[in-house]
This record gives C-alpha cells, sequence and structure tokens, in this order.
C-alpha cells in the first residue's frame, strides 16, 4: 500500500467506525524548511477543537508488519483514552493578556522557509530567521505550543517589536540555557545506552583527554528549539569571559549549536565542510538549523556570519 493510499484508508476507516457524528479529516501541516506531517484530526460534530495526530510514524509502523485494524486500534484508543493529545482552546488564543507570559521565540533558516515566512511574523538574523510561538505548556509527554501567524498578531492587535519584546523575557525563564562540554554528553549517551551496564571508569579509558574535543554543547534544558540559546542575553559573553576566547558556534540543529573556542589554527572551510555533512548524513531536514558557522566576539559582544566558505554550504 503506498502513502497515499495508507492515509485514505485510515480515515475512510475511522470515518466507518466512528460514525456520522465524528468529522475525520487529514490535512497537511507545515513543519521547518519546507517539510510537511500530516496530521489527523478526529472531532464530534460540535467539538470547538480537534487534536491532531501524526500518521507519518504510523505508516512506518505499518511498513514494518503492523497490521491496518491494530493500527485503527490504537489511533481509536489515542483520541478516546489519551490525556497526551494536545487541547488547546481557542478561547485561550483569543486573549493576548493571559498570553503575554507564553511568548517564546526560537531560530530557523530564512531561505529554506520562505514560503512559511510570508505567514509569520519574523525578524531577520544572519541567514536565519527569529520566529514566535505560544510554550502553552510542558509535560512527562512533550510540549504544547502553537505558531504565532500574522493573524494572530492581527486580533492581538500586538506588533513584532512587543513579541520580541516579550519573547527577550520570557524565552529564558521558560527554557533556561544548558551547557555542557562533550565528554559529559558522550557520558551521558553511554550511560543512556548502557543502563546498569555503565562504569565512567570504562569510558574515561575510552575517551582519553587527549582524545576530548574542546566542544561545548548549547541548548535549553528541554532540548527544543535550543538553537535559540545564541540570542539570550550576556550567555555567549559570560562564557567567552571564562574561557578568555572568542567562539566559534556551529548550528548542530534548530535544538542545540555546538561551541568552539577559538584558536587561529582553526579551519572554517573544514569546519562548515563538516557542518554540512553531518547536516545531510545525521539531522532530519525539518531539524536543520543552517550549514553555515558562525563567530561571536567577546570584545565586541556580537554573533556574525563566518563570510567567504563556498557556496555549496548554503542550506537550501
Amino acid at each position: 500500500m503506498v502513502y497515499k493510499t495508507f492515509l485514505h484508508t485510515v480515515q475512510t476507516t475511522l470515518q466507518e467506525r466512528l460514525g456520522a457524528n465524528y468529522t475525520i479529516l487529514v490535512q497537511k501541516i507545515p513543519k521547518n524548511n519546507g517539510t510537511d506531517l500530516d496530521g489527523l484530526c478526529i472531532s464530534k460534530i460540535k467539538d470547538r477543537v480537534a487534536p491532531t495526530i501524526y500518521l507519518n510514524a504510523y505508516f512506518e509502523h505499518y511498513q514494518d508488519g503492523i497490521p491496518l485494524d491494530q493500527i485503527i486500534d490504537e489511533l481509536i484508543e489515542l483520541y478516546t483514552c489519551d490525556t497526551r493529545l494536545p487541547q488547546i482552546d481557542p478561547e485561550l488564543l483569543a486573549h493576548f493578556d493571559r498570553l503575554r507570559d507564553k511568548v517564546a521565540y526560537k531560530l530557523i533558516h530564512t531561505k529554506s522557509n520562505e514560503a512559511l515566512l510570508t505567514d509569520l511574523p519574523h525578524i531577520p538574523y544572519m541567514d536565519l530567521s527569529i520566529v514566535f510561538y505560544l510554550f502553552l505548556e510542558e509535560n512527562e509527554y512533550g510540549h504544547m505550543t502553537v505558531l504565532i501567524h500574522h493573524s494572530h498578531l492581527k486580533a492581538w492587535g500586538s506588533t513584532i517589536e512587543e513579541l520580541y519584546a516579550l519573547a527577550k523575557e520570557n524565552t529564558p525563564r521558560l527554557l533556561p540555557i544548558s551547557l555542557k562540554n562533550m565528554l559529559d554528553v558522550l557520558k551521558g549517551i553511554a550511560k543512556e545506552h548502557l543502563g546498569d551496564d555503565y562504569r565512567e571508569e570504562f569510558v574515561n579509558e575510552l575517551i582519553s583527554p587527549d582524545d576530548q574535543s574542546p566542544l561545548y554543547v548549547l541548548s535549553n534544558t528541554s532540548g527544543l528549539n535550543g538553537a535559540c540559546t545564541i540570542l539570550y542575553e550576556q550567555q555567549l559573553k559570560s562564557f567567552a569571559d571564562l574561557l578568555e576566547q572568542d567562539l566559534v558556534i556551529l548550528p548542530s540543529s534548530i535544538h542545540e549549536v555546538l561551541l568552539v573556542p577559538y584558536e587561529e589554527e582553526l579551519c572554517f572551510e573544514e569546519l562548515a565542510s563538516m557542518v554540512q555533512h553531518i547536516n545531510q548524513t545525521e539531522v532530519p531536514q525539518a531539524d536543520q538549523l543552517s550549514n553555515q558557522i558562525y563567530y561571536y566576539s567577546r570584545i565586541k559582544d556580537q554573533v556574525s556570519l563566518v563570510q567567504n566558505l563556498p557556496k555549496s554550504s548554503q542550506l537550501s
């Protein structure tokens, strides 16, 4: 069964199972870098809200041999019984005074999101754009967020300048900074995969001090849209002053960046090629931020785009 047939079959089968009192829709949900997800919306006729269940992963389960009837059963159970589905009251979105402390920002690549950005309030930032969203809830199952569109701004009678001022204050509070050296990150990955078999002394033997790259992972405590932490006031400045070095910023994804203390022997072209290779082979398209690299000057307290890199490093 091809993907489009799968979507149609899921929609019609759910309609048959749930009956005429329910509306079943499958619609494209635009995501980062021109990617789309297929969202299943199930609602009773008089419901004002319809939670979205993304079907892309369910098609992968179907391809792996999970029977279609089992998938349908899971979707119905998820809709009827699972409180993890996001429920957004449209009344809440109508009252900006109740949302001001929930406005946050994130970074996306400008050229790769030209179509999306036509409908979003945004601020240019080098080859990136600052966009805004509502951080409504965080629980053990994830986050509930709503991307802010021009239509929201018009309904609220607000401005881009006001959104930025609010997000500048709110985002570090809602999503505090997380800065770790790469050794700690590698240890965390090993501990997660090894579980009770994890032995720190064994990991230390595998990663000798000479092998430790001077890399630091900068994100936020939730790991959600953490690349925007380079916008947090004084954070890069404090870290660079602590090291007494400028910083090279490598965009690992929309969720985090890597910081490299600047040394004269660093080759920007090699770093850009590394970022591009990782984007092409390791990072899902929807999570990619940029193939460019950036430079932070602690004297100027300013991030700038490293110029004169090969044209092939342009994310598109």
